[in-house]
């Protein structure tokens, strides 16, 4: 018998010396050739990653939700942007649909714009804009930029060809004019006025030109005449029906400069100003600046709405369906060819609609007949149902940098049923408005494929943690801070224990010690109590123990922390058999299973006389997927461990943590 025990260690003696030879070799696959074997372990080249480098990381973009690093600070750069998940054989994102890009870093616009709009970043658009529109004098910049906030070149949006409108350019806008009814001396409400500009010109050499609607005008001189102005003028076509006139200075610039007025006379309401490029103006004075200044005169007061309040637009066709007793005018209450329904073809007596207003609404009366809807309702005659609004998801910037902050029907980003009064959104998007960006799943009524929650941006902020400790972190707590305008509107998931991914679709597999490298140490806390009555409380990673009494032993401090769902294997040893002394007695907590360098318990003090946490030894082991021995499959949850890896006790012995963390004794040949 002793000898066969002897024969016995022999042989185990033999299959470890041949396992530690042959841990001696180069890592697993040799790495794949994508990494260096340095002590056993890969290191992988930029591309690649996992415990051989079979894996290719996939590109980074913004995340489109996560979790906060920080207060007010998120969408951290991460793989596929958290839109997508990653095609670890060919290092390629598979985005979400309605996402696009190498990194799923932008949204897709909605229908294509339908065929009838350019596709573009909100960076872009921004760029774009007319700077007359909302002008007041060109000495101001009305163009703002928008190039630092996290969505500039993610969110995109239709913006639409002239004649169309609406979130994917689908809709065709009609022709707008004045009411003839209002603004009369017999309107209690007052006269109404065309759109008057003053421009003054200070130059004696060169030219300028003018541009409207995001038209250019030919180059005019600097000695042209007002007549010269007003046919450059309306050769644009976005004047409408060339329907201007300019009076003033002749020529139009001078040594101390002159003064025009330009009347918009079929372009009514409140128009953008005339925007001057003088680059090429010259004066041979350097006392003076060559320059064009444009100012709004007289605001247009005159109402500039679809059919001329008189009508309703059919957004299909493009043209107006005139109420009874109206059709298309010349923009001053005669016949003619403006298709606007402004004008009288017999005399008005009552507001529109089978009843007045469609019951919707109230007359006004004589002289003006018009119809003042209550809220919901729109329309000539009240007869259309309004949508709800919330915050846009694609418009101009306000100010440099601030964005998503004016309201807008269904949020620009859906399409108002006008009978129903309800938002048909884009897809990926939900809400009343269309406020909300909707979290992925297999279906709309699958949210994070039910395994997680579906939480706003603000809602993830308050879940941020820091090696598994809660931070008091907030997202969006500051009203109108343009940087995070997404607090309320963005939603992504969080997913539940044991699933990963942005919609939770994955499967988590164990984490644990690396086996094959050395010199490493487990955590190892000092926890002092001093009394002989009273009790205390250990929380770990937000999870908190129950009362543990002052004459808890080293046992029942080590039951209740495996009681924790963050706490898987710790050992307890104290030198007293109570935890707790009257001059006070320091007992130890080991940290096996989790690993690493883990946070220090929080201690909670209930009638002690003294309580106090130190890290005793700071922890150096990993806490690896699959140990860092063995590829994870998603799919299952399942660590596919390397040859000669198995599954752990989270000591280094066999075990069932399924972590690849144990050296088997021998090697099990694959051609055996």
């Amino acid at each position: 018998m002793p000898g066969l025990r002897v024969l016995a260690k022999i042989l185990l003696f033999i299959g470890l010396s041949d396992w530690s030879f042959q841990a001696g070799l180069p890592c697993p696959s040799h790495c794949n050739r994508q990494g260096n074997c340095i002590n056993r372990v890969c290191e992988c080249y930029d591309g690649f990653y996992g415990g051989d480098c079979s894996l290719r990381e996939c590109p980074k973009g913004k995340a489109w939700t996560d979790l906060a690093t920080d207060t007010d600070e998120a969408h951290a750069e991460v793989e596929c942007s958290n839109m997508g998940l990653c095609d670890t054989d060919t290092g390629q994102c598979v985005c979400r649909d309605g996402f696009e890009g190498q990194a799923c870093e932008r949204i897709t616009c909605p229908n294509d714009c339908s065929g009838n709009g350019a596709c573009q970043s909100m960076k872009y658009y921004a760029s774009l804009k007319n700077p007359g529109l909302g002008a007041t004098s060109t000495t101001q910049d009305y163009v703002y930029i928008y190039e630092t906030q996290w969505d500039a070149e993610m969110m995109m949006g239709c913006a639409c060809d002239d004649g169309w409108f609406g979130y994917d350019c689908s809709l065709r806008h009609c022709p707008t004019g004045d009411d003839p009814l209002t603004g009369t001396a017999f309107d209690p409400d007052g006269l109404e006025y065309n759109e008057q500009q003053k421009l003054k010109c200070t130059a004696n050499g060169g030219y300028f030109t003018l541009s409207f609607r995001g038209e250019t005008t030919a180059r005019l001189q600097n000695d042209a005449s007002p007549d010269d102005m007003e046919e450059a003028l309306k050769a644009l076509s976005s004047v409408t029906d060339e329907g201007v006139t300019v009076e003033g200075a002749d020529p139009v610039c001078s040594f101390t400069g002159a003064t025009t007025f330009v009347t918009f006379t079929q372009d009514f309401g409140d128009v953008p100003l005339l925007w001057p490029d003088t680059t090429a103006l010259t004066h041979t004075s350097a006392a003076y600046s060559p320059q064009v200044v444009v100012t709004e005169y007289r605001t247009g007061t005159k109402e500039d709405e679809y059919c001329s309040n008189r009508g309703i637009c059919d957004t299909e066709t493009g043209l107006c369906a005139c109420n009874t007793d109206w059709d298309t005018s010349n923009g001053y209450g005669k016949q003619g060819t403006r298709g606007d329904c402004g004008y009288a073809t017999d005399t008005i007596t009552s507001c529109p609609g089978e009843i007045a207003c469609s019951v919707q609404g109230v007359c006004s009366g004589s002289p003006t007949y018009t119809c003042t809807c209550s809220s919901g309702w729109q329309g000539s005659d009240c007869s259309e149902r309004t949508c709800s609004y919330a915050r846009s998801w694609f418009d101009y910037p306000s100010d440099d940098e601030e964005a998503h902050l004016d309201k807008a029907e269904c949020s620009d980003m859906g399409a108002c049923d006008r009978e129903e009064g309800l938002c048909t959104c884009a897809d990926n998007f939900s809400g009343s408005a269309c406020q909300y960006m909707a979290c992925p799943g297999a279906d709309e009524d699958n949210a994070c494929n039910g395994q997680g929650q579906c939480l706003s941006m603000a809602a993830l902020a308050k879940l941020a943690t820091v090696n598994g400790v809660l931070q008091s972190y907030t997202y969006g707590s500051t009203p109108n801070k343009a940087s995070t305008w997404d607090y309320d509107k963005m939603y992504g998931c969080y997913c539940d224990d044991g699933y990963a991914g942005y919609d939770c679709s994955l499967f988590t597999c164990p984490y644990g010690d690396d086996p094959l490298t050395h010199d490493e140490v487990n955590e190892i806390q000092a926890v002092t109590c001093q009394g002989d009555s009273g009790e205390f409380y250990l929380t770990f990673r937000e999870e908190i123990t129950s009362a543990l009494p002052y004459y808890s032993t080293a046992s029942d401090v080590e039951d209740a922390l495996h009681e924790l769902s963050t706490v898987e294997i710790v050992e307890v040893t104290s030198d007293e058999t109570s935890v707790c002394t009257s001059d006070g007695n320091t007992f130890y907590v080991e940290f096996w299973m989790p690993s690493s360098d883990v946070p220090l318990l929080e201690a909670t003090n209930d009638g002690l006389d003294g309580l106090s946490v130190s890290e005793y030894q700071k922890g150096t082991k990993e806490y690896a997927e699959c140990s860092n021995r063995g590829i994870c499959d998603t799919t299952s949850g399942d660590c596919d461990c390397f040859e000669g890896m198995g599954s752990s006790d989270g000591k280094g012995d066999v075990g069932n943590r399924g972590d690849c963390g144990y050296v088997l004794p021998f090697l099990v040949s694959s051609s055996s």
